[in-house]
């Protein structure tokens, strides 16, 4: 234990550093994390045996270490969504309900300590997405003919969320800077959007209907840059639709893309203009639909195709190991 706390300590030396560069790289706190983890792993570890080290004790000793440094210094705020869900909305008696899309995908085999995992780009056969609604209370009391029918809606949602960030997470580590941010904050803005309808109040649409043009608009500047060009300062939709579809055999529905505000109206609802509730719930489903054509066509060309693949994994040993323990003997120590 004396060795690990040495270790923690310069740990908690270098990591305002790494946690300073992550922030001005527009990394939320949530993701940060791993990605400090990542960097410590690249750059301040010797590792023989990279195999080894992951399937070690040691492997989930750094783990709680950083997870430690992250939640003392930034609390309930190092915990939130964004590592381990897709934040979403699927309607119940027309009115939007919170949706939280796991991520990854994991099932057990017939195997001791052996799964499936993945990060699927749709909802997989063995998942049930009304499992993922928040309000369970309101599920509970719907019929069973209901119940299909919001089952099909909360599929349809998940469907869209989990291949927008299937292909976000394949430009953020494939593609430049400028679209590699462009991509997290098209993420950001639609689940932001999403939050924001399930509050169901008039300021709350606003800024829904607002967030949703935004995700639109960068989706379409991502895809600009993506073909080699800069796109226009614009908040015209149509305009940049254009430009993005005279680069490429890009074909997005018109009526879809005249849900979302676009131009002076999208800056006027930003700046009080009124949005009914059903108007902001349009718009955040077009620019779904939209934005999933998007970036499936802005993805990078790779040598792989894993968008639905499953990968069987072995629980690594340090799965087992007592995180908790370990975190209140260093704090001990």
């Amino acid at each position: 234990m004396k060795n690990w706390k040495e270790i923690a300590n310069f740990l908690h030396s270098v990591l305002p550093k790494i946690d300073q560069k992550l922030s001005q790289e527009n990394v939320p706190i949530a993701a940060r994390k791993q990605k400090a983890f990542d960097f410590v792993r690249e750059n301040l570890i010797e590792i023989n045996n990279v195999k080894a080290f992951l399937e070690s004790t040691a492997y989930g000793c750094f783990l709680v270490i950083i997870d430690d440094w992250y939640r003392d210094r930034y609390g309930e705020a190092a915990d939130r969504e964004e590592d381990g869900i897709f934040v979403s909305m699927v309607l119940i008696h027309e009115t939007p309900f919170l949706i939280q899309v796991p991520k990854s995908f994991r099932l057990k085999t017939d195997e001791p300590n052996v799964y499936w995992f993945g990060f699927p780009a749709s909802v997989q056969a063995e998942e049930d997405p009304v499992r993922w609604i928040q309000n369970r209370g309101v599920v509970k009391r719907l019929s069973p003919e209901e119940l299909e029918d919001v089952r099909s809606d909360a599929s349809r949602a998940a469907n869209l969320v989990r291949s927008i960030g299937f292909d976000v997470r394949l430009l953020e580590y494939e593609a430049g800077q400028n679209v590699r941010e462009l991509a997290q904050s098209v993420r950001a803005d639609l689940q932001s959007s999403a939050r924001n309808l399930c509050e169901r109040n008039e300021a709350s649409a606003r800024s829904a209907a607002w967030e949703a043009s935004q995700a639109t608009e960068k989706a379409l500047k991502l895809f600009i840059l993506q073909k080699g060009e800069s796109p226009p300062r614009t908040h015209d939709l149509s305009e940049l639709l254009r430009r993005a579809e005279n680069l490429s055999t890009l074909n997005i529905d018109r009526e879809t893309l005249a849900s979302i505000p676009s131009g002076h109206d999208a800056t006027d609802i930003r700046y009080g203009g009124e949005v009914p509730l059903s108007s902001a719930i349009d718009a955040y489903l077009a620019a779904l639909l939209i934005i999933k054509q998007i970036l499936f066509e802005a993805k990078p060309d790779i040598d792989y195709d894993v968008r639905e693949a499953r990968i069987k994994i072995r629980r690594p040993p340090w799965f087992d190991f007592d995180t908790k323990a370990f975190s209140e003997k260093l704090r001990e120590a």
